[in-house]
């Protein structure tokens, strides 16, 4: 007797739905009741996968229940859901042709979705079709499509389920060794995730193909292990699966006391599950054991339940089995009658089971052949339209390019007419600068010029006429005869004296002889001795650089601000030290002036302040630079910065 493959392709449906088996009806009315959400299309699946085995027609109003309410509230992984689940349900009933339909309408989303898994899940059960209709190239381009996401997605777990389903095709197409060899990686990538129940499936699925080598030992060795680990993880399919293929040996070796116990212990197992097809398969191995031990009663009893259970079931396969069976059980009784009309019911239906069959694969050879002439059809639109869109995008493109090129020069026009008026703009601008720095030029000069007229009228008149008087006054007081009036000669004497120094000091303050004679460093240097020499407050003076004179001009105003800082620190800052340096860089004059005064707000004086303005004006006459930085009871920083000529 030909030993019953029961493990073939493993179906990813795990990977989207765990859903609780034995819904009772108040359950599922609750549920058809709940909300209109994504929360009841969860479940209406759920119940779509889980009266799978119970019943398909069931099972497939769930799932059209579950896909049209994720249309209804647009859930995209709801609807790619129901669809995934209702091919799985079709490839049961062996429509493959409305599982791929569905397949193709999940893998759609999937990709929208951007959802590698699912995608990975879908080319295992399209896999998993072209198998079952002996496409087992497409069959085997799909798996390896499915092993390559999950690798890239580093799933382990999900990798040996594929390889298993790769060593199934080899094995169908007759490369045993090869089958085996997948079988193996599958079996090691499961031991080493701790995969107990794809272990037992690896072992169950070794078996099958030493079986299929007629290495029965090896078989029931392989089997044994996966009935173990089946039992462990109470698995009742996975158990009964086991113990049928067991049993089916034991049946070929004509051991038919164990063969039996097998068999019954996994009726006990499909009855507790409610596994319909389960059932009518088993009953019609058991009734075959009792037709060969000569126990026809009980042979007839079990046929017969295996038939009806096949008929409710709508399983033909197994209504096939158990017509054949019962058809033999009457010859070997001799009732040849009942024997006759069970054949001709057998014949008669698998007549029509080959008829469908035959009919579905035209319709599909039909269908494929339809579409094909579509697609040819829709290429060939497709190229026309791509030859007409491209004609068209080239004449949007030369609009564009025309539009282009007129922004472009009217823009080029806009801007050089704006650039041109931002010439003039700077060069009028440029003007009024250079003029009001001759203006301001001129006034400086005309005050200096102003300064050395008074200085030098101060010296030569006021000055000379003081020093007449002065010796005059001497000469007079020398021919006094009254002593008594000698105190007061001396008194008017000293007053000559001072008014005299004062007027020379004013002459120098006002034109600084130093400054023409010998210099900016000479003049500052005579400057702070007069003004600083007899005061407690502390100056350093430090230069560097000046190995030879920088222009007049600019001599004159640093000398002229320098005089001013010195002169606001002594009347206002209450410092204690004060600190000048004048350094000479290569193009430019860099001086520091700081104090350790009082300080004051650099923003509001800069904003007032005749003395800062009259400074800052003299800077800017010689394109300098004027910064103060000054905080209330932390002193004074002026930097000045202006080229050397």
């Amino acid at each position: 007797m030909k030993v019953i493959i029961t493990f073939t392709f493993i179906l990813f449906i795990f990977t989207f739905s765990n859903p609780v088996s034995g819904e009772t009806g108040m359950r599922i009315q609750e549920i058809l009741n709940a909300k209109a959400d994504s929360n009841k299309v969860k479940q209406l699946s759920d119940l779509c996968w889980n009266y799978r085995f119970k019943s398909a027609d069931s099972a497939l109003i769930f799932g059209q229940q579950a896909l049209q309410l994720a249309s209804q509230i647009n859930y995209s992984k709801g609807i790619a859901q129901a669809y995934n689940d209702m091919a799985i349900i079709y490839i049961d009933k062996a429509n493959f042709r409305s599982a791929t339909n569905y397949l193709n309408e999940a893998m759609k989303i999937r990709e929208q979705l951007k959802d590698s898994l699912g995608i990975a899940a879908i080319y295992n059960k399209l896999g998993i079709i072209a198998q079952k209709q002996g496409r087992l190239k497409d069959a085997l381009q799909n798996q390896i499509e499915a092993l390559k996401i999950y690798q890239n997605l580093k799933l382990n777990k999900y990798v040996g389920y594929t390889l298993n389903n790769i060593a199934i095709i080899h094995q169908n197409l007759g490369n045993n060794e090869k089958a085996l060899e997948y079988h193996q990686r599958a079996l090691e990538y499961r031991i080493s995730l701790k995969d107990q129940e794809g272990e037992a499936t690896s072992y169950g699925n070794m078996a099958n193909l030493y079986a299929r080598m007629h290495d029965t030992i090896q078989a029931i060795n392989y089997y044994e292990k996966a009935l173990a680990l089946s039992r462990e993880l109470k698995k009742d399919e996975l158990i009964c699966a086991n113990l049928s293929n067991i049993g089916n040996i034991y049946m070929a070796r004509k051991d038919y006391s164990k063969a039996l116990g097998l068999f019954n212990e996994s009726l006990q197992i499909k009855e507790k599950i409610g596994d319909a097809k389960g059932i009518s398969s088993t009953l019609s191995r058991i009734g075959t054991v009792y037709t060969e031990t000569g126990r026809f009663k009980d042979a007839s009893v079990a046929l017969n339940h295996s038939l009806k259970m096949a008929k409710s079931a709508v399983v033909l396969e197994e209504e096939l089995s158990a017509l054949l069976g019962l058809a033999k059980l009457k010859a070997l009784t001799h009732e040849t009658d009942s024997s006759f009309v069970l054949m001709r019911q057998y014949i008669v239906l698998k007549d029509s089971v080959y008829d469908n069959r035959l009919k579905q694969q035209i319709l599909d050879v039909q269908t494929q052949y339809e579409t094909d002439k579509l697609e040819q059809d829709l290429y060939l639109i497709k190229k026309d339209k791509e030859f007409t869109e491209v004609k068209l995008q080239q004449r949007k493109t030369e609009l564009w390019l025309l539009i282009f090129v007129m922004i472009s020069i009217t823009g080029a026009a806009i801007f050089l007419f704006y650039r041109h008026q931002q010439r003039q703009k700077a060069a009028a601008n440029a003007e009024r600068i250079q003029e009001q720095e001759a203006r301001i030029n001129a006034v400086f000069q005309a005050q200096e010029e102003e300064r050395r007229r008074i200085a030098k009228e101060l010296h030569d008149g006021v000055g000379q006429t003081i020093s007449a008087i002065k010796m005059n006054y001497q000469s007079l007081s020398g021919k006094a005869a009254e002593k008594e009036l000698a105190p007061e000669f001396e008194k008017i004497g000293k007053m000559l004296e001072n008014a005299g120094t004062e007027v020379r000091n004013i002459s120098h303050q006002m034109i600084p002889k130093e400054l023409e004679q010998f210099g900016l460093i000479p003049a500052i240097e005579g400057m702070l001795n007069l003004h600083l020499g007899n005061s407690p407050l502390k100056v350093e003076f430090e230069h560097s650089g000046f190995v030879e004179r920088i222009g007049q001009h600019v001599e004159l105003v640093l000398f002229r601000v320098l005089q001013e800082l010195i002169s606001n620190v002594i009347k206002h800052s209450q410092a204690r030290q004060v600190s000048v340096q004048l350094i000479k860089l290569n193009t430019h004059v860099v001086m520091n002036v700081t104090d350790d005064g009082i300080g004051f707000d650099a923003e509001s004086k800069e904003k007032g302040g005749i003395g800062l303005l009259n400074m800052a004006s003299r800077i800017d006459a010689i394109k300098g630079h004027l910064h103060f930085e000054s905080e209330q009871g932390k002193g004074t920083t002026v930097t000045i910065r202006t080229p050397i000529a």
